[in-house]
């Protein structure tokens, strides 16, 4: 007995809502398949621009594409690379930039000069009040009129000497050093060429006054000890 048609018409109807669902899901789990694969492609792809725009540049910056925004990145390693460079190169230049003499010298700075000058102002004034403070002992002790005067007057004379001493070759010792860094700017012959050219010119300027002869012995000294200390500093080098 065949069955009746209303039956079969809902039979077909349930078939086609079946067929329907399911082609709805297969598709929903194809959708949701394709958008993970999307997101998983753009984040590996991501991760592999921000590597290499943070190694080297390269790639980027061979590229030539301005449009993905990633120029600057390439070309900050350069510039920061090319700062110590041209640092470096403007140095040497200084350095080897002849001077109005045609010698190369050392390039010159107020700061150096100053403390030339201070250390060889302060080192004689040092040695210099030593040294006039046994000279005038020394004058006390041989002299008569000093025997029998008071020991004020002793001490004056003495203190006299000693800062008078210490002041001349505190002079004497900065502008020795003066020149031996105006000699290292200008022509640069090495420790001993600067401490010979400095000599001749202050020892010269002592001996051409008359006055000053007699201090020419101690000024000698110093200009001794600057040479040992230099020698001994070379030796303690090599």
């Amino acid at each position: 007995m065949a069955p009746p048609p209303s039956a079969t018409a809902e039979t077909a109807k349930e078939n086609v809502d079946l067929m329907r669902e399911r082609i709805w899901r297969d598709l929903a789990r194809e959708a949701a398949r394709e958008e993970k694969e999307l997101e998983n492609s753009s984040s590996s792809a991501s991760s592999v621009v921000v590597s290499s725009s943070a190694g080297d540049g390269d790639g980027i910056s061979s590229g030539g594409d301005s449009s993905s925004g990633m120029t600057p990145l390439a070309s900050l390693p350069e510039s920061t690379t090319s700062q110590p460079a041209s640092l470096a190169q403007k140095q040497q230049q200084q350095q080897t930039e002849t001077n109005f003499l045609g010698y190369i010298g050392r390039p010159y700075q107020t700061s150096d000069l100053l403390r030339n000058l201070a250390f060889g102002a302060t080192i004689g004034s040092i040695t210099g009040m030593c040294f006039g403070f046994m000279d005038s002992i020394r004058s006390a002790q041989s002299s008569p009129l000093l025997k029998s005067a008071s020991r004020d007057a002793q001490g004056k004379f003495i203190f006299q000497g000693t800062y008078r001493s210490g002041f001349f070759y505190g002079g004497f010792f900065g502008i020795f050093h003066t020149i031996k860094y105006g000699v290292r700017t200008v022509i640069d012959p090495g420790d001993f060429g600067e401490i010979g050219t400095a000599s001749v010119l202050t020892l010269g300027g002592m001996f051409a006054k008359r006055e000053w002869r007699a201090s020419l012995p101690y000024a000698v000294m110093l200009v001794g000890m600057d040479g040992f200390h230099i020698f001994m500093r070379e030796e303690g080098k090599a």
